[in-house]
């Protein structure tokens, strides 16, 4: 039977008429980057035909535009695009720049204080078979005053655990309730992150406090778009079913790596803590997305709850809890409560925000106590969609650019290698210094200035700025800031920007009261603080006020999983946190409008 080769992978796929490459693909375990969730609006999923190519449909105009006319011309199609209309050995070559390679994710962040009261601890218990009363009205006695009841597993495992001689064993205590009796100290517990983009998971010694491993993957689900819009979209024409299936999926092989590289057992976690956006949230439990999709965006549940791992099919102990802390609001998850919680601004009164900077962007504004928070669909460009030559924090990927004043050009490259492509913060250096070098207007149009080599009329008939040239890559063509990037980009920060303002009036706060600005999310860590505030993405604040936090949200997280207390401070600050729909705000398009300009100090 005929099938497809993908190179250099040298994987092949079987396939029927009317398949497309990108599923083709993503069947065999190539995970190619589709950040437009297969609607050839985005041109990442580019691929190169090397064979077969009368087995597929013609270039769509779709393809045709976001190409070019000269990479059709050299076998590149859409691998979303590319439909399969005959059988015929066809090989495929993925570029680099098209795979959803390994990113550079962060799982660090600010904690401001540890404590250690968990739900979750362990108990000594001594028992035998010569024992008048029964075993568990023994243990009952020893310890009345802690009411505890035993888990049918518990109970099995005395059974199986008693002797003749006296022997002393460890109760898995979850608040009242026995989860296990085992013979070793080994009581973990697991923290997880889950963002659009990446989950960040910590492995955690629940008796001791301390965390044992950290480990994070890509999140499975970008396959399905990068953005929740995307994803809401897929799952109301498909079911949520894969996209739950994803979730559980990644964290058990988050889990299971994290438990082999220090030789213990998942069997060994009782209890996991899964923060997350809303999304992510109703994505975990398999709940249908249809809600948030329309307005006003109302998620099933905002409450706190606590499951069993098992009915999710989440492989760790049979009886181990998953607590999913509460929700602020339909694009507002438990993963702002962390961040929130991580650097302790519920106790900071006075006026302070924090930017949660990732596919999607976060915003809360502080002041006595009082919160305001909304959400700005403005990711998706910082995290290289929609930029021509954009991409994640991965290994030849540009991640800071200096411009000078006559155009000339240095840059960084995550891991020293042949740049591919450039992260969203290199992009914002880029704008910042193009701006300053005077070869972008302060409406963000590109000026042609004949001593400025790097500035040339792209395919688009529009002004474009070489970063990189091609004998510098390892693509073989040169990487280029276009003057749609810099629209991209101009969206994304106005958005933000229009978002900080209204939050700012409604609590009277103006830039220059603001005493601190948290700046958390993988994307916040690599951004240079000073370009950030030349383009107005960041308030125009003195630079030593703005705190880079990291992933705030695993931090938080990680203290819920160790702390009865930060879990009921969790649901305490919700209730202080004052939901609004920028949509919905009189003046939100006159401020976004207002917002796009480039601005300098």
């Amino acid at each position: 039977m005929s099938s497809i080769k993908f190179v250099p992978d040298e994987k092949h796929a079987a396939y029927k008429i009317g398949d497309n490459l990108l599923d083709a693909a993503r069947r065999i375990g190539i995970e190619i980057i589709g950040p437009c969730g297969g609607k050839a609006l985005c041109g990442k999923c580019m691929v190169k035909i090397i064979a077969g190519e009368q087995a597929l449909n013609s270039p769509s105009d779709e393809e045709k535009l976001a190409l070019g006319r000269k990479r059709i011309s050299e076998g590149y199609r859409l691998a979303c695009r590319s439909i399969i209309t005959k059988y015929q050995e066809i090989i495929v070559y993925i570029p680099p720049e098209t795979r959803a390679s390994e990113c550079v994710l962060l799982v660090e962040g600010q904690l401001v204080r540890e404590r250690h009261d968990p739900l979750l601890r362990d108990v000594k218990a001594v028992f035998s078979r010569r024992a008048r009363k029964s075993i568990i009205e023994n243990i009952l006695t020893r310890y009345r005053d802690m009411n505890i009841v035993f888990s049918l597993q518990a109970l099995r495992n005395i059974s199986s655990l008693v002797e003749d001689s006296d022997r002393q064993v460890t109760l898995v205590l979850h608040e009242r309730e026995v989860l296990d009796v085992k013979d070793d100290d080994n009581i973990l517990g697991f923290a997880v992150d889950i963002g659009t983009t990446k989950l960040a998971g910590y492995l955690v010694d629940i008796s001791r406090g301390n965390v044992l491993v950290t480990t994070s993957e890509l999140n499975p689900q970008i396959v399905y778009g990068e953005d929740v819009v995307s994803r809401i979209t897929y799952a109301i024409n498909n079911g949520v079913g894969a996209l739950h299936k994803k979730i559980v999926d990644c964290i058990n092989k988050m889990m299971e790596k994290a438990c082999k590289s220090i030789n213990l057992e998942v069997q060994d976690i009782y209890e996991i803590v899964a923060v997350g956006n809303t999304v992510m949230h109703h994505t975990l439990l398999g709940l249908d997305l249809r809600t948030l999709a329309y307005f006003p965006y109302t998620p099933v549940i905002k409450e706190p709850i606590y499951l069993k791992a098992s009915d999710l099919e989440i492989n760790c102990n049979r009886e181990a809890k998953l607590f999913l802390p509460p929700l602020i609001a339909g694009y507002i998850g438990s993963d702002v409560v962390a961040d929130i919680l991580a650097v302790e601004m519920h106790k900071v009164y006075s006026p302070c925000m924090l930017i949660d900077i990732g596919t999607n962007t976060e915003i809360v504004v502080g002041k006595d106590g009082r919160f305001f928070a909304c959400s700005t669909a403005s990711g998706p460009a910082f995290e290289g969609a929609h930029i021509k030559f954009g991409m994640r924090a991965a290994k030849g990927a540009i991640e800071r650019i200096d411009i000078s004043d006559v155009g000339d050009v240095k840059y960084t490259v995550i891991g020293g290698a042949r740049p591919i492509g450039l992260t969203g913060s290199a992009v914002v250096d880029a704008i910042a210094g193009l701006h300053s070098s005077g070869i972008l207007d302060d409406s963000g149009k590109l000026i042609k200035r004949e001593n400025i080599k790097r500035l040339r009329v792209g395919e688009d008939g529009l002004l474009e700025f070489v970063i990189a040239y091609k004998d510098e890559t390892a693509i073989d063509k040169d990487i280029v800031l276009t003057q749609k990037d810099v629209r991209e980009v101009q969206l994304a920060k106005a958005a933000i920007k229009t978002g900080v303002s209204i939050l700012m009036k409604k609590l009277g706060v103006n830039e220059e009261d603001l005493n601190v600005v948290y700046v958390a999310g993988a994307f916040g860590f690599f951004l240079n603080p000073i370009s950030a505030i030349r383009i107005g993405l960041l308030p125009k604040i003195d630079v030593d006020k703005i705190r880079i936090v990291g992933n705030t949200a695993g931090m938080g997280a990680r203290a819920m999983l160790l702390s009865e207390e930060m879990r009921k401070e969790a649901v305490e600050l919700v209730e202080r946190i004052e939901y609004v729909e920028l949509a919905t705000e009189p003046d939100f398009q006159t401020k976004f409008m207002a917002s796009m300009n480039i601005l300098m100090d």
